[in-house]
């Protein structure tokens, strides 16, 4: 087989998860596949006898080993499904996480669908860009932001080159719409791409509603939709189609033709981290993209994460915060639930619903829709004994029983065996009693206290997406709040003492940003109660709407007990005589807290943060190659350490 003339060696990343084989082999380029054989393209080799997939990394004049070269079996396409910019960035990722390219890769190029590469025309179809209505009005909510029209406006110029900015939302406004803004002001430009990056697939839905009039140069991917549609969206993308791309957390890989500006919406929601390995999450790839391309970073939230805070403090991210004047013309009256309220009422202690909050909520129904935010779905959540107030768990598998509807049996959460005749390993006793309530027993309960009135439930599972104007009681669990036409007229927070309490780094952030979303979405001057003292840091920062504030105390507290964004961390999961052999090939100064339960946390100076994360990948290269001992699984930076 003749080999080709020009550049005749191929450098191949072959598909393989095994940590030693993360490189690249050389492989000679038949004269036959020379024009098609290009970088970013998939094809087939042989590899240890076998015929296996792989990525065409680039091609040289010489091959890094000597002796002759096995020939490149097949092209699987000649489309390029990566761009050097992407490359670049999924090899950066890998190193961040102390992963492999492989892994990477496969969750940011979706598999090839040959109907879609073949029905989708070559040059992109023509769009007027001077049909882009942009708007000077105020109203859309860059203007209660300071600095936020000067964002703007150097969006509309094409000067934002990389500026990096995080922006916290002001109240009684719509986040869709304000981005919609900013991706207008892009897209009107004569070049330019911007991508959208959000936490589930609802999200895109609105965005996309609101980005009606970019329809044709808009493409959305999603992992939810078919194989034939993600890829064509895709492709849409790459061929420079689309420049105006929105989707959920693998998007931030998307190859995006001429980036101007990423855009990450809710930064702190865990449907932003991968579950798969190497565990990255949206946010910090977001902000390697912009240093490896050089583009800006727009990271916005309801309220402000404690990495976004620790950006900005650093200097590398400009804040955008809420204007004071703004908080204190259109911000909500937020009231909390203090001991002397409960005092004042003997029901307070039992009723689902405080006094106050009973008070708010009949007056909101006066005028329009009142949201009841409630910290979890089902009926009742988590069940205990009534003797002894010991946890119920399933006798088959451990795990916690709940109730799911009105005269339903006790369920296991994990293993949805029913517990029909479960009896207490501790005490014997045999009657149950709630310990969390959810929100289909709260909406049960709020129909019992306000007859007449409709009541509306959304949960994750059951979503509505809007609610009109009209009087009535929407009960919802995060992140399933409907949008009401025109906000509502109060909004209850029920649970908060609950989800402050919650075990975990990150619960009273996540709180808070639940609380602050949920506020988002009332009337101006709108009437909030949050069922939790107003001593408390987390609730104070809803009443003076001031997330950065919350956000700054969050990070001195981390800061100074050692924990990210300050330091890096490193979950190392595998049997103690595996974990001790990482730790003893790391060479790095740092400090082991375990094993606990064939877990170890390693934590290490920013300083040394970069080096742990190489360091702990060649030492998987090192270990997987020698296979010597048990496997480690590697988490860098974990959501919840």
């Amino acid at each position: 087989m003749a080999t080709a003339g020009h550049l005749p060696v191929a450098k191949i990343r072959i598909d393989s998860v095994l940590p030693h084989l993360d490189r690249d082999f050389d492989y000679s380029v038949p004269e036959s596949m020379a024009a098609a054989a290009q970088p970013g393209v998939r094809v087939r080799v042989r590899f240890a006898g076998r015929l296996v997939g792989g990525l065409l990394m680039e091609r040289t004049s010489t091959a890094d080993i000597d002796g002759a070269l096995r020939p490149i079996d097949r092209v699987v396409s000649a489309e390029p499904v990566v761009t050097d910019e992407t490359l670049a960035l999924i090899e950066g990722v890998a190193e961040r996480y102390a992963g492999t390219f492989s892994d990477v890769l496969r969750l940011a190029v979706p598999a090839r669908h040959a109907r879609a590469e073949q029905s989708l025309a070559t040059d992109a179809p023509p769009f007027d860009v001077s049909s882009i209505a942009v708007s000077d009005d105020e109203s859309l909510g860059w203007g209660d932001i300071d600095g936020g029209l000067a964002f703007l406006e150097r969006a509309r110029a094409g000067e934002l080159n990389s500026s990096r900015a995080v922006w916290a939302m002001p109240p009684a406004r719509s986040w869709e719409v304000m981005v919609g803004a900013v991706v207008r002001a892009v897209a009107a430009r004569p070049s330019g791409s911007v991508l959208i990056v959000v936490p589930d697939a609802a999200d895109t839905e609105r965005l996309s509603s609101a980005l009606d009039d970019l329809r044709p140069i808009t493409a959305v991917l999603r992992a939810d939709h078919g194989p034939e549609r993600r890829y064509r969206e895709f492709l849409r993308v790459r061929r420079g189609h689309a420049r105006v791309i929105i989707g959920t957390r693998t998007a931030v890989f998307a190859p995006a033709v001429d980036l101007a500006l990423t855009i990450v919406w809710n930064d702190g929601e865990d449907t932003l981290w991968e579950p798969h390995a190497p565990y990255w999450n949206a946010r910090d790839v977001a902000a390697l993209r912009s240093h490896i391309s050089d583009s800006a970073l727009l990271v916005g939230s309801s309220a402000r994460t404690v990495e976004s805070q620790a950006w900005i403090d650093r200097g590398w991210a400009r804040a955008l915060n809420p204007s004071r004047l703004v908080i204190r013309d259109r911000g909500p009256v937020v009231r909390a639930v203090e001991p002397t309220d409960v005092a004042r009422d003997e029901a307070a202690a039992s009723a689902r619903i405080p006094h106050i909050a009973w008070l708010v909520a009949k007056e909101g129904l006066r005028t329009g829709p009142v949201l009841v935010h409630v910290g979890r779905r089902g009926y009742l959540g988590a069940l205990a004994c009534q003797r002894c107030r010991e946890r119920a768990l399933c006798s088959h598998c451990s795990g916690p029983l709940s109730i799911s509807g009105r005269g339903g049996l006790p369920t296991c959460s994990w293993c949805a065996r029913a517990a029909g005749s479960w009896a207490c390993l501790q005490c014997g006793g045999s009657e149950l009693r709630s310990l969390a309530i959810g929100a289909e027993r709260t909406a049960e309960e709020i129909g019992r206290a306000f007859p007449g009135t409709s009541v509306v439930w959304s949960t994750g599972e059951q979503p509505r997406r809007e609610v009109g104007a009209e009087p009535a009681l929407v009960v919802a669990t995060p992140g399933a709040e409907p949008v009401a036409a025109g906000g509502y007229s109060a909004v209850v927070i029920l649970d908060a003492t609950a989800a402050l309490a919650r075990p975990g780094m990150r619960a009273e952030e996540d709180a808070v940003a639940r609380w602050f979303g949920a506020a988002c979405l009332a009337a101006p001057k709108a009437q909030v109660v949050v069922a939790a003292p107003n001593a408390l840091a987390a609730v104070q920062s809803l009443i003076r709407w001031d997330a950065a504030w919350f956000a700054e105390r969050e990070l001195a507290d981390r800061t100074s007990a050692s924990l990210p964004p300050q330091s890096r961390i490193a979950d190392l999961r595998g049997t103690a005589a595996a974990t001790a052999d990482v730790l003893r090939m790391l060479a790095l100064p740092h400090r082991a807290l375990g094993p606990v339960d064939d877990r170890t946390i390693v934590i290490v100076d920013r300083a040394n943060a970069a080096q742990l994360s190489r360091r702990l990948r060649a030492i998987s290269a090192t270990r997987a190659a020698g296979r010597s001992g048990d496997p480690v699984t590697v988490r860098v930076d974990p959501r919840e350490p």
